[in-house]
Protein backbone atom coordinates (compact mmCIF):
# COMPACT_ATOMS: atom_id res chain seq x y z
CA UNK A 1 0.00 0.00 0.00
CA UNK A 2 2.16 3.35 -1.40
CA UNK A 3 0.72 6.26 0.62
CA UNK A 4 0.48 9.71 -1.21
CA UNK A 5 -1.82 12.49 -0.49
CA UNK A 6 -4.49 11.70 -2.91
CA UNK A 7 -4.83 9.16 -0.42
CA UNK A 8 -6.48 11.98 2.03
CA UNK A 9 -9.34 12.73 -0.41
CA UNK A 10 -12.57 12.34 0.35
CA UNK A 11 -13.01 9.06 -1.81
CA UNK A 12 -15.22 7.35 0.52
CA UNK A 13 -13.50 6.42 2.75
CA UNK A 14 -14.96 8.49 5.76
CA UNK A 15 -13.44 10.27 8.56
CA UNK A 16 -12.14 7.22 10.51
CA UNK A 17 -10.91 5.80 7.11
CA UNK A 18 -9.20 8.93 6.52
CA UNK A 19 -7.76 8.97 9.79
CA UNK A 20 -6.34 5.38 9.44
CA UNK A 21 -4.20 6.69 6.22
CA UNK A 22 -2.82 9.81 8.07
CA UNK A 23 -1.81 7.97 10.94
CA UNK A 24 0.08 5.34 9.16
CA UNK A 25 1.61 8.03 6.99
CA UNK A 26 3.05 9.91 10.00
CA UNK A 27 4.16 6.51 11.64
CA UNK A 28 6.48 6.12 8.48
CA UNK A 29 7.74 9.34 8.61
CA UNK A 30 10.48 11.32 10.18
CA UNK A 31 13.15 8.23 9.74
CA UNK A 32 15.39 7.20 6.85
CA UNK A 33 14.89 4.76 3.92
CA UNK A 34 14.78 1.88 6.14
CA UNK A 35 11.16 3.16 6.88
CA UNK A 36 9.62 4.35 4.16
CA UNK A 37 6.92 1.68 2.90
CA UNK A 38 6.79 -0.02 -0.68
CA UNK A 39 3.85 -0.30 -3.01
CA UNK A 40 2.66 -3.03 -0.48
CA UNK A 41 2.60 -0.84 2.41
CA UNK A 42 6.11 -2.52 3.94
CA UNK A 43 9.36 -1.58 4.81
CA UNK A 44 12.71 -3.38 4.23
CA UNK A 45 12.28 -5.73 7.08
CA UNK A 46 8.90 -6.59 5.45
CA UNK A 47 7.06 -4.94 8.30
CA UNK A 48 3.53 -3.09 7.69
CA UNK A 49 3.05 0.60 8.44
CA UNK A 50 -0.61 -0.70 9.29
CA UNK A 51 -2.01 -3.37 11.43
CA UNK A 52 -1.11 -6.94 10.26
CA UNK A 53 -2.72 -9.93 11.31
CA UNK A 54 0.24 -11.69 10.65
CA UNK A 55 1.68 -14.38 13.04
CA UNK A 56 4.76 -12.08 14.58
CA UNK A 57 7.01 -14.35 15.76
CA UNK A 58 10.14 -11.67 14.65
CA UNK A 59 10.40 -8.90 17.18
CA UNK A 60 14.31 -9.59 17.51
CA UNK A 61 14.25 -7.52 13.75
CA UNK A 62 11.04 -5.43 13.48
CA UNK A 63 7.15 -4.84 14.54
CA UNK A 64 4.47 -3.78 12.61
CA UNK A 65 2.38 -1.47 14.72
CA UNK A 66 -0.18 -3.63 17.00
CA UNK A 67 -3.85 -2.99 16.45
CA UNK A 68 -4.17 -1.72 20.26
CA UNK A 69 -1.68 0.69 19.98
CA UNK A 70 -2.76 2.21 16.59
CA UNK A 71 -6.57 2.56 17.80
CA UNK A 72 -5.02 4.28 20.65
CA UNK A 73 -3.11 6.53 18.83
CA UNK A 74 -5.72 7.53 16.41
CA UNK A 75 -8.41 8.13 19.15
CA UNK A 76 -5.61 10.59 21.27
CA UNK A 77 -4.38 12.40 17.88
CA UNK A 78 -7.54 11.93 15.73
CA UNK A 79 -7.25 16.10 15.71
CA UNK A 80 -3.61 16.50 15.24
CA UNK A 81 -3.35 14.00 12.45
CA UNK A 82 -3.96 16.78 9.71
CA UNK A 83 -1.60 19.07 10.64
CA UNK A 84 2.33 18.98 11.03
CA UNK A 85 3.82 19.14 14.57
CA UNK A 86 4.87 22.23 15.72
CA UNK A 87 8.72 22.38 17.43
CA UNK A 88 6.87 23.54 20.65
CA UNK A 89 4.32 21.70 20.76
CA UNK A 90 6.59 18.60 20.07
CA UNK A 91 8.65 19.40 22.98
CA UNK A 92 5.89 19.02 25.21
CA UNK A 93 5.03 16.20 23.92
CA UNK A 94 8.34 14.33 24.47
CA UNK A 95 8.68 16.22 27.69
CA UNK A 96 5.56 13.58 28.97
CA UNK A 97 7.23 10.69 27.03
CA UNK A 98 10.66 11.12 29.49
CA UNK A 99 8.34 11.44 32.65
CA UNK A 100 6.82 8.12 31.46
CA UNK A 101 10.22 6.33 30.74
CA UNK A 102 11.49 7.18 34.20
CA UNK A 103 8.22 6.27 35.79
CA UNK A 104 8.40 2.75 33.99
CA UNK A 105 12.42 2.22 35.38
CA UNK A 106 11.84 3.97 38.19
CA UNK A 107 14.60 6.89 37.70
CA UNK A 108 16.17 9.48 38.99
CA UNK A 109 18.55 11.58 37.89
CA UNK A 110 18.62 10.38 34.26
CA UNK A 111 18.89 12.27 31.09
CA UNK A 112 16.53 10.80 28.57
CA UNK A 113 17.42 11.38 25.05
CA UNK A 114 15.65 10.39 21.87
CA UNK A 115 16.59 9.02 18.68
CA UNK A 116 14.78 7.87 15.47
CA UNK A 117 16.41 4.33 15.41
CA UNK A 118 18.88 2.02 17.46
CA UNK A 119 21.92 3.01 15.33
CA UNK A 120 21.36 6.54 15.73
CA UNK A 121 21.85 6.00 19.30
CA UNK A 122 25.41 5.73 19.26
CA UNK A 123 25.83 9.01 18.68
CA UNK A 124 24.26 9.89 21.93
CA UNK A 125 27.19 7.57 23.89
CA UNK A 126 29.89 9.41 21.66
CA UNK A 127 28.46 12.43 22.89
CA UNK A 128 28.52 11.36 26.52
CA UNK A 129 31.95 9.82 26.25
CA UNK A 130 33.65 12.74 24.49
CA UNK A 131 36.06 15.24 26.14
CA UNK A 132 38.11 16.57 23.87
CA UNK A 133 40.38 13.76 23.27
CA UNK A 134 40.06 11.29 20.40
CA UNK A 135 38.33 8.44 21.04
CA UNK A 136 38.57 4.55 20.92
CA UNK A 137 35.55 2.88 20.39
CA UNK A 138 35.26 -1.14 21.36
CA UNK A 139 32.37 -2.74 19.50
CA UNK A 140 31.31 -6.07 21.22
CA UNK A 141 29.79 -8.41 18.63
CA UNK A 142 29.45 -6.47 16.01
CA UNK A 143 26.92 -9.66 13.72
CA UNK A 144 25.31 -9.09 16.70
CA UNK A 145 24.34 -5.61 17.00
CA UNK A 146 22.31 -3.61 14.68
CA UNK A 147 24.27 -3.71 11.21
CA UNK A 148 24.96 0.26 10.53
CA UNK A 149 26.65 0.38 14.11
CA UNK A 150 29.85 -0.39 13.21
CA UNK A 151 29.93 2.93 11.17
CA UNK A 152 27.79 4.95 14.02
CA UNK A 153 29.46 3.49 16.60
CA UNK A 154 32.80 5.12 15.43
CA UNK A 155 31.49 8.58 14.67
CA UNK A 156 30.31 8.43 10.69
CA UNK A 157 27.25 8.51 9.13
CA UNK A 158 26.13 4.48 8.35
CA UNK A 159 23.70 5.96 5.30
CA UNK A 160 23.48 8.90 3.05
CA UNK A 161 20.57 10.56 4.33
CA UNK A 162 19.56 11.10 8.24
CA UNK A 163 16.34 10.73 10.01
CA UNK A 164 16.50 14.97 10.26
CA UNK A 165 16.47 14.97 6.19
CA UNK A 166 19.96 15.96 5.51
CA UNK A 167 21.99 14.33 2.62
CA UNK A 168 25.34 13.39 4.06
CA UNK A 169 28.00 11.08 2.77
CA UNK A 170 27.94 7.82 4.02
CA UNK A 171 30.77 6.35 6.13
CA UNK A 172 32.11 10.20 6.61
CA UNK A 173 32.86 11.48 9.80
CA UNK A 174 29.69 13.15 11.58
CA UNK A 175 31.90 16.14 12.74
CA UNK A 176 35.51 17.03 12.43
CA UNK A 177 35.57 16.00 16.86
CA UNK A 178 34.93 12.48 15.70
CA UNK A 179 37.47 12.14 12.43
CA UNK A 180 39.69 10.45 14.53
CA UNK A 181 37.95 7.40 16.11
CA UNK A 182 39.05 4.07 15.45
CA UNK A 183 36.86 1.52 16.05
CA UNK A 184 37.79 -1.82 17.84
CA UNK A 185 36.14 -5.24 17.35
CA UNK A 186 35.22 -7.60 19.95
CA UNK A 187 34.38 -11.17 19.54
CA UNK A 188 31.49 -12.47 21.05
CA UNK A 189 31.32 -15.88 20.34
CA UNK A 190 34.13 -17.86 20.01
CA UNK A 191 34.80 -20.13 16.22
CA UNK A 192 32.15 -23.23 16.64
CA UNK A 193 29.36 -20.46 17.67
CA UNK A 194 30.01 -20.59 21.57
CA UNK A 195 29.58 -17.60 23.97
CA UNK A 196 32.74 -16.53 25.14
CA UNK A 197 33.48 -16.89 28.89
CA UNK A 198 32.40 -13.55 30.35
CA UNK A 199 36.21 -13.00 32.36
CA UNK A 200 37.27 -13.66 29.04
CA UNK A 201 35.52 -10.42 27.50
CA UNK A 202 36.23 -8.60 29.95
CA UNK A 203 39.65 -8.89 30.40
CA UNK A 204 39.71 -8.02 26.20
CA UNK A 205 37.65 -4.99 27.10
CA UNK A 206 39.95 -3.60 29.53
CA UNK A 207 43.62 -4.23 27.08
CA UNK A 208 42.00 -2.14 24.90
CA UNK A 209 40.47 0.62 27.45
CA UNK A 210 44.62 0.26 28.36
CA UNK A 211 45.90 0.61 25.53
CA UNK A 212 43.62 3.51 24.32
CA UNK A 213 44.73 5.23 27.58
CA UNK A 214 48.35 4.55 26.79
CA UNK A 215 47.88 7.08 23.87
CA UNK A 216 45.82 9.33 25.74
CA UNK A 217 42.68 8.40 23.91
CA UNK A 218 39.34 7.96 25.70
CA UNK A 219 37.49 4.35 25.11
CA UNK A 220 34.06 3.88 24.58
CA UNK A 221 33.31 0.32 25.05
CA UNK A 222 29.84 -1.62 24.04
CA UNK A 223 28.56 -4.47 26.25
CA UNK A 224 25.36 -6.15 25.16
CA UNK A 225 22.38 -7.09 27.49
CA UNK A 226 20.60 -8.88 25.05
CA UNK A 227 22.28 -9.22 21.84
CA UNK A 228 20.56 -10.04 18.37
CA UNK A 229 20.43 -13.67 19.45
CA UNK A 230 19.82 -13.11 22.95
CA UNK A 231 23.25 -13.06 24.82
CA UNK A 232 24.50 -10.81 27.76
CA UNK A 233 28.04 -10.29 28.05
CA UNK A 234 30.18 -9.28 29.77
CA UNK A 235 28.22 -10.42 33.26
CA UNK A 236 27.01 -7.50 35.23
CA UNK A 237 29.67 -8.26 37.91
CA UNK A 238 32.53 -8.02 35.12
CA UNK A 239 30.95 -4.81 33.91
CA UNK A 240 30.63 -3.48 37.25
CA UNK A 241 34.59 -3.98 38.02
CA UNK A 242 35.48 -2.40 34.13
CA UNK A 243 33.24 0.15 35.49
CA UNK A 244 35.19 0.93 38.95
CA UNK A 245 38.56 -0.09 37.10
CA UNK A 246 38.12 2.80 34.66
CA UNK A 247 36.43 5.35 35.22
CA UNK A 248 38.58 8.15 34.63
CA UNK A 249 39.60 6.34 30.91
CA UNK A 250 36.53 5.11 29.88
CA UNK A 251 32.31 5.15 29.15
CA UNK A 252 30.46 1.96 28.55
CA UNK A 253 27.36 1.69 26.64
CA UNK A 254 24.83 -1.06 27.33
CA UNK A 255 23.37 -1.77 23.94
CA UNK A 256 19.99 -3.19 25.24
CA UNK A 257 18.33 -2.27 21.61
CA UNK A 258 16.04 -5.26 21.97
CA UNK A 259 14.78 -4.04 25.29
CA UNK A 260 14.71 -7.34 27.08
CA UNK A 261 15.27 -5.79 29.99
CA UNK A 262 14.34 -5.70 33.38
CA UNK A 263 14.16 -2.21 34.70
CA UNK A 264 15.99 -3.31 38.05
CA UNK A 265 18.80 -4.25 35.63
CA UNK A 266 18.50 -0.98 33.95
CA UNK A 267 19.30 1.20 37.19
CA UNK A 268 22.03 -0.87 37.64
CA UNK A 269 23.66 -0.31 34.83
CA UNK A 270 22.57 3.63 35.37
CA UNK A 271 24.11 3.32 38.83
CA UNK A 272 27.16 2.46 37.76
CA UNK A 273 27.74 5.26 35.65
CA UNK A 274 26.62 4.03 32.18
CA UNK A 275 24.47 5.09 28.86
CA UNK A 276 21.94 2.53 28.40
CA UNK A 277 20.26 2.32 24.71
CA UNK A 278 17.07 0.96 24.06
CA UNK A 279 14.65 0.65 21.38
CA UNK A 280 10.64 0.79 21.26
CA UNK A 281 10.65 -1.48 17.51
CA UNK A 282 11.62 -4.58 18.78
CA UNK A 283 10.16 -6.42 22.32
CA UNK A 284 8.25 -3.41 22.84
CA UNK A 285 6.66 -3.92 19.27
CA UNK A 286 6.53 -0.57 19.06
CA UNK A 287 6.64 0.26 14.94
CA UNK A 288 9.72 0.81 13.63
CA UNK A 289 11.91 3.31 13.79
CA UNK A 290 12.05 4.80 17.58
CA UNK A 291 14.98 4.77 20.75
CA UNK A 292 16.14 6.44 23.46
CA UNK A 293 18.80 6.90 25.51
CA UNK A 294 19.66 6.53 29.16
CA UNK A 295 22.56 8.73 30.46
CA UNK A 296 23.37 9.16 34.27
CA UNK A 297 23.38 12.50 35.23
CA UNK A 298 26.93 12.31 36.78
CA UNK A 299 27.81 11.98 32.69
CA UNK A 300 25.23 14.62 31.27
CA UNK A 301 26.91 17.08 34.20
CA UNK A 302 30.48 16.75 32.86
CA UNK A 303 29.11 16.54 29.32
CA UNK A 304 30.66 19.15 26.65
CA UNK A 305 28.95 20.94 23.99
CA UNK A 306 27.24 19.07 20.86
CA UNK A 307 29.65 19.22 18.14
CA UNK A 308 27.39 21.25 15.07
CA UNK A 309 27.71 18.12 13.13
CA UNK A 310 24.61 17.14 15.45
CA UNK A 311 22.72 19.74 13.84
CA UNK A 312 22.28 16.83 11.27
CA UNK A 313 21.14 14.39 13.31
CA UNK A 314 18.18 15.73 15.80
CA UNK A 315 15.87 18.54 16.64
CA UNK A 316 16.32 20.66 19.77
CA UNK A 317 13.45 18.45 21.81
CA UNK A 318 15.22 15.25 21.38
CA UNK A 319 17.90 15.98 23.46
CA UNK A 320 17.06 17.22 27.45
CA UNK A 321 17.13 21.13 27.87
CA UNK A 322 20.22 21.37 29.92
CA UNK A 323 22.31 19.14 27.69
CA UNK A 324 25.41 21.59 26.76
CA UNK A 325 24.78 22.82 22.78
CA UNK A 326 21.40 21.34 22.65
CA UNK A 327 20.23 24.65 22.68
CA UNK A 328 21.75 24.75 18.47
CA UNK A 329 20.08 22.11 17.50
CA UNK A 330 17.07 22.87 15.32
CA UNK A 331 13.61 23.77 16.47
CA UNK A 332 11.64 21.23 14.67
CA UNK A 333 9.17 18.76 15.22
CA UNK A 334 9.43 14.95 13.65
CA UNK A 335 5.61 13.86 14.32
CA UNK A 336 6.51 10.31 13.29
CA UNK A 337 9.12 9.56 15.53
CA UNK A 338 7.00 11.15 18.68
CA UNK A 339 4.09 8.60 17.61
CA UNK A 340 6.22 5.39 17.32
CA UNK A 341 8.01 6.47 20.60
CA UNK A 342 4.23 6.82 21.83
CA UNK A 343 3.16 3.66 20.47
CA UNK A 344 6.17 1.66 22.34
CA UNK A 345 5.31 3.35 25.46
CA UNK A 346 1.92 1.98 25.36
CA UNK A 347 3.06 -1.52 25.09
CA UNK A 348 5.81 -1.42 27.86
CA UNK A 349 3.07 -0.15 30.18
CA UNK A 350 0.49 -2.64 29.04
CA UNK A 351 3.48 -5.34 29.49
CA UNK A 352 4.44 -4.29 32.75
CA UNK A 353 0.66 -4.83 33.98
CA UNK A 354 1.35 -8.67 33.18
CA UNK A 355 1.85 -10.45 36.47
CA UNK A 356 5.18 -12.08 36.44
CA UNK A 357 3.97 -15.30 37.60
CA UNK A 358 1.97 -15.49 34.09
CA UNK A 359 5.26 -14.03 31.85
CA UNK A 360 7.29 -17.16 33.85
CA UNK A 361 4.17 -19.43 32.43
CA UNK A 362 4.45 -18.15 29.02
CA UNK A 363 7.76 -17.97 28.41
CA UNK A 364 7.90 -21.94 29.44
CA UNK A 365 5.56 -22.76 26.73
CA UNK A 366 7.48 -20.80 24.16
CA UNK A 367 10.29 -22.78 24.91
CA UNK A 368 8.54 -25.91 25.18
CA UNK A 369 7.17 -25.37 21.75
CA UNK A 370 10.57 -23.96 20.21
CA UNK A 371 12.36 -27.46 21.51
CA UNK A 372 9.56 -29.38 19.75
CA UNK A 373 9.98 -27.83 16.74
CA UNK A 374 13.36 -28.28 16.77
CA UNK A 375 12.91 -31.59 17.07
CA UNK A 376 10.74 -32.07 14.49
CA UNK A 377 12.89 -30.20 11.70
CA UNK A 378 15.70 -31.97 13.21
CA UNK A 379 17.45 -28.76 13.20
CA UNK A 380 19.53 -26.88 15.55
CA UNK A 381 19.46 -24.30 18.29
CA UNK A 382 22.01 -21.72 18.39
CA UNK A 383 23.87 -21.84 22.12
CA UNK A 384 22.74 -19.01 24.46
CA UNK A 385 24.68 -17.89 27.57
CA UNK A 386 22.94 -20.63 29.74
CA UNK A 387 21.60 -18.08 32.24
CA UNK A 388 18.02 -17.36 32.46
CA UNK A 389 16.43 -13.82 31.46
CA UNK A 390 14.70 -11.93 30.27
CA UNK A 391 16.64 -11.67 26.27
CA UNK A 392 17.43 -15.34 26.98
CA UNK A 393 13.37 -16.69 27.90
CA UNK A 394 11.70 -14.63 24.81
CA UNK A 395 14.61 -15.08 21.82
CA UNK A 396 15.57 -18.41 20.40
CA UNK A 397 18.07 -18.48 17.73
CA UNK A 398 18.00 -22.29 15.47
CA UNK A 399 20.84 -23.07 13.38
CA UNK A 400 19.17 -24.78 9.68
CA UNK A 401 22.25 -26.29 8.71
CA UNK A 402 21.90 -29.82 10.72
CA UNK A 403 18.62 -30.23 8.47
CA UNK A 404 20.31 -28.53 5.45
CA UNK A 405 23.70 -29.12 5.20
CA UNK A 406 24.32 -26.35 2.00
CA UNK A 407 22.10 -23.77 4.04
CA UNK A 408 24.28 -20.93 4.52
CA UNK A 409 23.46 -16.95 6.27
CA UNK A 410 22.61 -15.81 2.16
CA UNK A 411 20.01 -18.58 2.18
CA UNK A 412 18.50 -18.16 5.08
CA UNK A 413 17.97 -14.53 4.22
CA UNK A 414 16.46 -15.93 0.90
CA UNK A 415 14.48 -18.28 3.01
CA UNK A 416 13.40 -15.73 5.62
CA UNK A 417 12.48 -13.24 2.77
CA UNK A 418 10.06 -16.32 0.98
CA UNK A 419 8.31 -17.02 4.33
CA UNK A 420 7.39 -13.30 4.68
CA UNK A 421 6.17 -12.93 1.16
CA UNK A 422 4.90 -16.27 0.28
CA UNK A 423 3.46 -18.09 4.25
CA UNK A 424 -0.18 -15.97 3.26
CA UNK A 425 -0.40 -18.12 -0.37
CA UNK A 426 1.03 -21.34 1.20
CA UNK A 427 -0.88 -21.34 4.66
CA UNK A 428 -3.32 -19.39 4.38
CA UNK A 429 -1.67 -16.99 7.02
CA UNK A 430 1.21 -14.39 7.18
CA UNK A 431 3.96 -15.34 9.42
CA UNK A 432 7.15 -12.93 10.32
CA UNK A 433 10.25 -14.35 11.79
CA UNK A 434 13.29 -12.80 13.12
CA UNK A 435 15.97 -12.45 10.48
CA UNK A 436 18.93 -14.55 10.05
CA UNK A 437 22.03 -13.75 12.37
CA UNK A 438 25.57 -14.70 12.08
CA UNK A 439 26.69 -17.01 14.78
CA UNK A 440 28.84 -19.49 14.16
CA UNK A 441 30.69 -21.03 10.38
CA UNK A 442 29.63 -23.75 8.79
CA UNK A 443 33.36 -26.23 7.40
CA UNK A 444 33.03 -24.26 4.39
CA UNK A 445 33.68 -21.28 6.01
CA UNK A 446 30.51 -19.68 5.37
CA UNK A 447 28.40 -18.04 7.82
CA UNK A 448 25.46 -20.92 8.91
CA UNK A 449 22.29 -20.33 8.03
CA UNK A 450 20.00 -18.88 11.11
CA UNK A 451 16.95 -18.11 12.03
CA UNK A 452 14.98 -16.08 14.69
CA UNK A 453 11.81 -16.51 17.13
CA UNK A 454 10.84 -14.55 19.56
CA UNK A 455 8.29 -12.96 21.63
CA UNK A 456 6.61 -9.05 22.11
CA UNK A 457 5.63 -7.44 24.71
CA UNK A 458 2.27 -7.15 22.62
CA UNK A 459 2.35 -10.93 22.17
CA UNK A 460 2.96 -11.69 25.43
CA UNK A 461 0.01 -9.20 26.30
CA UNK A 462 -2.14 -10.96 24.22
CA UNK A 463 -0.99 -14.57 25.70
CA UNK A 464 -1.42 -13.44 28.93
CA UNK A 465 -5.25 -13.03 28.42
CA UNK A 466 -5.66 -16.77 27.50
CA UNK A 467 -6.75 -19.79 30.01
CA UNK A 468 -3.70 -21.92 30.41
CA UNK A 469 -5.09 -24.70 27.87
CA UNK A 470 -5.77 -22.00 25.30
CA UNK A 471 -2.12 -20.18 26.02
CA UNK A 472 -0.85 -24.21 25.07
CA UNK A 473 -2.97 -24.64 22.56
CA UNK A 474 -2.27 -21.38 20.25
CA UNK A 475 1.40 -21.83 20.85
CA UNK A 476 1.16 -25.45 19.69
CA UNK A 477 -0.58 -24.13 16.30
CA UNK A 478 1.61 -21.16 15.73
CA UNK A 479 5.00 -23.04 16.17
CA UNK A 480 3.55 -25.83 13.90
CA UNK A 481 2.31 -23.17 10.98
CA UNK A 482 6.05 -21.42 11.44
CA UNK A 483 7.78 -25.05 11.34
CA UNK A 484 5.56 -25.56 7.61
CA UNK A 485 6.63 -22.43 6.53
CA UNK A 486 10.38 -23.10 7.47
CA UNK A 487 9.81 -26.37 5.68
CA UNK A 488 7.88 -25.05 2.53
CA UNK A 489 10.58 -22.35 2.20
CA UNK A 490 13.59 -24.40 2.48
CA UNK A 491 12.71 -26.83 0.08
CA UNK A 492 11.69 -24.32 -2.45
CA UNK A 493 14.45 -21.55 -1.58
CA UNK A 494 17.45 -24.50 -1.57
CA UNK A 495 16.56 -25.71 -5.06
CA UNK A 496 16.57 -22.78 -6.78
CA UNK A 497 20.10 -22.01 -5.32
CA UNK A 498 21.24 -25.41 -6.95
CA UNK A 499 19.28 -25.38 -10.31
CA UNK A 500 21.28 -21.70 -10.04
Amino acid sequence: MLLSPSDFTDNGLGRAGRDRLRLAAILASGGDARIRPDAEGRNKYYASVLPSEALAYGSSTINSISQHSFDLLARRWRDRLDRPMAAGAYAEALAGLRERITDYFDLADTAVVFAASGTDLEYIGLAAAYDGRPLTAVLLGRDEVGSGCVHSAAGRFFADETAAGAQVTAESAIDPAFSDTELVDVAIRDANGRPRASTAVAAELALHIDHAAARDRRAIVHVVHGSKSGLTLPAFDDVERLASAYADHATIVVDACQLRIAPKAVRRYLALGCVVLLTGSKFAGGPPFSGFALVPDALHARAHPLPAGFRRLASRAEWPAGWPGAGTLPASGNFGLLLRLEAALIEMERFAAIDCERRTTIAGAFDREVRRLVDRLEIGEVPGAGSACLASETLRTIDLSPRWPACDFEAARAIHATIARQSKHWLGQEIRLGQPVRTHMLPCGRAAGTLRLSLSMPLMSELAAMPDAALEARLERDLSLIGAAISASAATTLTQREVA
